[in-house]
């Protein structure tokens, strides 16, 4: 949603204004390395006592994890007020012309002080099977905020930094509500008590999120740094030409993704049989069925994303923003060859060497970052940042072929090899259509990207997949189709 009304938030702030918020949301990004990455694990510990109906132990979870998210809010708090004290830390000699900024920190402090303790009520919901109302409550409150940030902007031009300062407690505080109601409600789940807050849980949840906290650091290292960087080294105004191209990416990487979101507990289960010839054919053949995706991705945005800028958001953002566009892009072929490696790594609980790999690059873009927009400016900093993302991601390939004993000839041979003749055709299907017929509105992008599928898929089915697989998946249709 964020993405969708992306043009509104730049024409009611303005870049600077615009680019002051991104460096704002890149600070609460870095305030979630407080949770020390139980706030990732706290659903695990939720499912396995109620799954065992472990009443004393759901109770010791959730209220042990409360108070210590309860107390990191608070500290988040106190961080923010000193940030509202003293806003140039964060966004240097440009503030001295924008109103309120003090008072925008302090709302968002209040809402920080409310997310982390959030955190408890969403993943006990989740924990105990509970999905469908956390989605459904999100959803209607998305799209309740979204026609109500567009409502006030327009009424109330030129306060848009604290409207959107304003919202934010607002529907946290409404989250809060309802997802703490439904867990104080329900009968199954044992109430918050003091008394059940142990050392023990508290020492338990961290030393199991252990790992998960190094990779959630560099995971927000990588990815909040560079507004920052942008912001003091080159200009409030600026970053809007790199936020808004990275969106674009990340919203294409995310689309990609999902699709393995379910993979590691199938990784699990393989291993647990104790097949490793069977594990490594399921490892390569999902990476394969990822990249098919992910692969293209890259591609649609190379011909077609400067364009949808240019038409979303506008002209001036997609020439501004064209380099940096396609840097980002390099980052993203780096991220979907190694789409597969760290969830495989996980699976066998050998991802702890790769996690900090992970976060002394992160660490390390910070400092290239910054000498590239020192050189370079804006492009610099993209260049720098992605040639660090790029390496790490090489690197976790390479770790994950060792780890599962694949050469890693083998590896590109059964993955990247095996998609690359559908990828040329689809480059060049894209390439032809963008001269012969040039892309000026959205149905003609669509119409492009269609065009270019129905070489690209077929390509796929006749020269990627195996005539068994293809035979599979020829039952499958049938029988979906037989049962309906």
């Amino acid at each position: 949603m964020t993405f969708i009304i992306s043009p509104v938030l730049i024409r009611a702030l303005g870049n600077r204004d615009y680019g002051l918020w991104e460096l704002v949301m890149s600070v609460i990004g870095y305030m979630g390395l407080l949770d020390l990455g139980i706030g990732g694990s706290l659903v695990r510990f939720v499912s396995v006592a109620d799954g065992r109906q472990d009443k004393e132990d759901l109770q010791q979870t959730i209220s042990t994890a409360f108070t210590f998210f309860a107390i990191v809010g608070f500290v988040a708090v106190l961080i923010f007020l000193s940030l509202g004290y003293s806003p140039g830390i964060i966004a240097g000699s440009e503030i001295k012309n924008i109103a309120n900024l003090s008072t925008v920190f302090i709302l968002l402090g209040i809402n920080a002080g409310m997310l982390f303790p959030l955190q408890v009520f969403i993943t006990t919901l989740m924990g105990v099977q509970r999905h469908y109302f956390i989605n459904n409550v999100r959803i209607v409150l998305v799209i309740i905020r979204a026609c109500f940030t567009y409502y006030l902007l327009l009424r109330y031009q030129g306060r848009g930094l604290i409207i959107l300062a304003l919202l934010e407690p607002i529907f946290t505080a409404i989250q809060f509500a309802l997802f703490a109601g439904a867990v104080f409600i329900d009968r199954n789940i044992p109430k918050l008590s003091l008394s059940a807050v142990t050392y023990y849980k508290a020492k338990e949840m961290i030393t199991f999120s252990a790992k998960s906290a190094t990779m959630l650091i560099a995971s927000r290292l990588q990815n909040q740094s560079v507004p920052l960087i942008i912001g003091n080294m080159i200009g409030l105004g600026q970053i809007v030409y790199y936020v808004i191209p990275n969106r674009l990416v990340n919203y294409a990487k995310g689309m990609s993704q999902a699709i393995g979101f379910p993979l590691a507990p199938y990784f699990g289960a393989a291993i647990g049989r104790g097949d490793h010839s069977e594990l490594v054919k399921s490892w390569l053949n999902t990476t394969l069925a990822l990249q098919i995706v992910s692969l293209a991705m890259p591609i649609v945005i190379f011909f077609c994303g400067e364009t949808f800028l240019g038409l979303w958001i506008g002209k001036e953002y997609a020439i501004a923003g064209h380099m940096v566009l396609y840097i980002l892009l390099a980052g993203m072929v780096a991220d979907s060859l190694a789409t597969n490696a760290f969830r495989i790594l996980t699976a066998q609980g050998k991802h702890g060497r790769c996690a900090l790999l992970w976060l002394i690059l992160s660490l390390l873009s910070i400092p290239v970052g910054i000498f590239g927009a020192h050189k370079w400016g804006l492009t610099g900093v993209a260049a720098a940042t992605t040639m660090v993302t790029v390496l790490a991601n090489l690197l976790t390939v390479y770790m994950a072929c060792t780890a599962m004993q694949v050469p890693l000839i083998t590896y590109f041979k059964e993955t990247l090899l095996r998609i690359a003749l559908p990828l040329m055709l689809f480059v060049a299907a894209l390439w032809c259509l963008g001269i012969i017929y040039p892309a000026k509105n959205y149905v003609d992008l669509l119409l492009h990207l269609f065009l270019a599928s129905c070489i690209y898929l077929p390509a796929i089915w006749l020269l990627t997949l195996g005539a068994d697989l293809r035979e599979r998946l020829q039952d499958l249709i049938r029988m979906r189709i037989f049962a309906k």
